[in-house]
């Protein structure tokens, strides 16, 4: 019997998080506003980057960032599925200053489709 949907594994997330950040000696610089996570499931392929949003007994609710920096995907994983729950990083909830940023054009590569 798999008991792994009585799990908070948004708590448990919390906790690596600030276990890491004490590890690394960031701690109490910033409250990340989400953890990246990589929930590895039954299935070959990780999901990552992901963050979770919401969580009951049997559901663990996620937007998983696509690869290519564009989007977001929503997603609801069986918590029986869930083999394990990495952390791989924190978004800061801190406003950052626009100037440190470098900002890419989004559109940069698209002028050789309109010819």
């Amino acid at each position: 019997m798999n008991h792994n949907h009585s799990i908070n594994w948004s708590d448990k997330v919390k906790m690596l998080d600030d276990t890491i950040r004490q590890e690394i000696g960031i701690e109490g610089e910033s409250e990340a506003k989400h953890i990246l996570i990589k929930v590895q499931t039954k299935s070959a392929e990780p999901i990552e980057p992901a963050f979770i949003v919401g969580e009951d007994e049997m559901f663990l609710d996620l937007f998983v960032l696509s690869p290519q920096g564009s989007g977001i995907t929503s997603t609801a994983v069986l918590k029986d599925n869930i083999q394990s729950i990495g952390v791989i990083g924190g978004v800061s909830a801190e406003k950052v200053d626009p100037s440190e940023v470098s900002e890419t054009p989004l559109l940069d590569d698209v002028d050789g489709l309109y010819q």
